[in-house]
């Protein structure tokens, strides 16, 4: 995975490292990446009931 650099905007090629400080080798600084927000398994259980039930709505208003 390509990451980018906060300090230089220099692109370094390496592993993300998720439980740490990641290195430039650029300029030779630690970084740390924010967090990814990841969805929540409910939303996408609300998202597939919506998205079941349109279609039902679909197939019987025909």
């Amino acid at each position: 995975m390509r990451l980018e650099c906060p300090y230089c905007a220099a692109k370094v090629s390496q592993r993300r490292n998720r439980e740490g400080p990641n290195f430039c080798p650029a300029c030779r600084k630690l970084f740390s990446l924010p967090p990814e927000h990841e969805v929540p398994p409910w939303v996408l259980g609300v998202l597939v009931v919506l998205i079941g039930n349109w279609q039902i709505m679909l197939h019987t208003t025909v």
